[in-house]
């Protein structure tokens, strides 16, 4: 039997065409990073794509938070670590720690998934279906301390009243979406921030983010993006179908 390490290594070069302003890494970039990441190392603990799409079987991410003191840049070589750290039900747990070419820890980063049929995305039971390998945890370490957080998703009436329009709409075209043809889950943290920059946050002073993800957007269809602020904290949710929930995503802004 191969040996399990406990931690899987990802090196990840910054790309200009994954920069923006500053020649800093889009966080959406490094969110689609740290998923490659998560990929390669369930690969390693038997739980690839491509067995489980062979099995009619994914992965569905429902929430991560990201926390970091500062992004990669362009040219930059950055490392990855990550390791499943929790299993609870049907919930399986995976954290992350991010590092700079120089060896600093700059980000940390939780998250909670799913295994889920591939065409009904209702969850699966791993210990129920005898083609799938036992499930492992490499590290019980959890980098905040605690699990993923759940973010308080109000209805859309709740947020915008009936008359407010939202602050953003944004549409799932071609390139915004995945193999799925759903809109990649790494694309609403980019509508956040455009939300954000559109009401005049700085959004280069971002350093922590949760995001919840709650419904899938097919081609073709709107989502309206509503902002709200409480404290250094502020809100994004998006809503399709007037009052559909599609994600929720709570910035912290650094205090000058």
């Amino acid at each position: 039997m191969t040996e399990i390490s406990k931690y899987t290594d990802v090196d990840v070069y910054c790309k200009a065409t994954e920069c923006g302003i500053g020649d800093r890494l889009y966080c959406s970039s490094l969110i689609g990073d740290l998923q490659e990441a998560a990929e390669r190392s369930s690969h390693s603990i038997g739980y690839g794509t491509d067995f489980l799409k062979e099995n009619a079987i994914c992965w569905i991410i429902l929430k991560m938070r990201l926390h970091f003191t500062e992004l990669p840049s362009w040219h930059e070589t950055f490392r990855i670590r990550t390791w499943a750290n929790t299993i609870d039900k049907i919930y399986y747990g995976r954290d992350f720690e991010i590092y700079s070419s120089d060896g600093r820890l700059i980000g940390q980063s939780t998250s909670t998934w799913i295994l889920a049929d591939w065409n009904t995305h209702r969850p699966v039971i791993a210990n129920k279906r005898p083609e799938l390998p036992p499930q492992v945890i490499q590290d019980p370490r959890l980098v905040f301390g605690e699990k993923c957080p759940k973010i308080v998703f109000p209805s859309r009436n709740d947020v915008a009243g009936e008359t407010e329009k939202p602050v953003i709409i944004k549409y799932a075209d071609y390139n915004e979406l995945d193999r799925n043809r759903h809109v990649n889950n790494s694309r609403y943290t980019a509508w956040a921030y455009d939300a954000l920059f559109k009401c005049g946050y700085d959004v280069s002073l971002i350093e922590d983010l949760v995001i919840n993800y709650n419904s899938e957007v097919k081609a073709g269809e709107k989502v309206e993006l509503f902002i709200t602020k409480n404290g250094d904290k502020v809100s994004v949710f998006g809503y399709k179908n007037i009052d559909t929930k599609v994600f929720a995503c709570e910035l912290t802004i650094k205090q000058g």
